[in-house]
């Protein structure tokens, strides 16, 4: 039984790169039709000691793993790997590439974006999708780029919620798509115009909410900036 991972935002190792005409064989053998892709290779944290504080306690991917938890109802395990920007499977697993970590450590912004696309397929209902034989691959890819739009959508909420800005992962989806383009997602573009128009409409109900409710006792974590005690 394969296992469903959804992979995202960035350029595409040629093992991931799908089209019409090909997308029926791998190996020789006939491929199951899903909405997911293979898994990523997992990367020890041993080997690779220069990433290990970001998945300390108080390291960024942790600090933002405790965010996403509390703003979506859903924790995941973060672990590394290779040939991928971020991924997600079934399992509460999210993959996030040592490659893009090493380049992008410091833009703190980029990465809790990745994340939270990421975040979008754990909550995805597409994960309880049935059997797509029926279906030809062309609707198949259209289902894909629906199920990365809807997880970009969720990434513009949650950068809103977390105080963080859309242009640097929407330059990084320009620049990936330069780079390498797939006819999993929708183009640069559009997917920049989801996220930043997510991102605008929490922003815009969250000012609407603190005009509305100038005091309030308890906080609303919907619609209060996250920050945690830690940070």
């Amino acid at each position: 039984m394969s296992m469903r991972v959804d992979t995202g935002l960035g350029k595409l190792p040629t093992w991931m790169k799908r089209d019409s005409a090909s997308s029926t064989k791998v190996s020789g053998k006939t491929q199951p039709k899903t909405l997911g892709e293979v898994p990523p290779v997992v990367e020890k944290l041993e080997n690779h000691p220069d990433l290990a504080e970001l998945l300390t306690h108080y390291g960024l991917l942790q600090k933002l793993r405790r965010k996403l938890k509390q703003l979506s109802g859903r924790d995941a395990k973060i672990v590394l790997a290779r040939n991928t920007v971020g991924a997600a499977d079934n399992k509460g697993v999210v993959y996030i590439g040592v490659e893009f970590l090493r380049q992008n450590r410091q833009k703190i912004a980029l990465v809790a974006a990745v994340l939270a696309h990421e975040w979008g397929h754990l909550i995805s209902n597409m994960a309880k999708a049935g059997n797509l034989e029926h279906l030809s691959w062309d609707q198949i890819f259209a289902l894909r780029r629906e199920e990365e739009a809807s997880a970009d959508t969720f990434c513009g909420r949650m950068l809103a919620m977390m105080g963080y800005p859309t242009e640097p992962i929407c330059q990084f989806l320009e620049d990936a798509q330069k780079a390498s383009d797939t006819v999993k997602y929708y183009a640069a573009p559009i997917r920049a115009a989801i996220i930043k128009e997510a991102h605008r409409l929490h922003s815009q109900r969250k000012q609407m909410t603190k005009k509305l409710f100038p005091k309030r006792t308890y906080a609303n974590p919907y619609t209060s900036r996250i920050i945690l005690a830690d940070e």
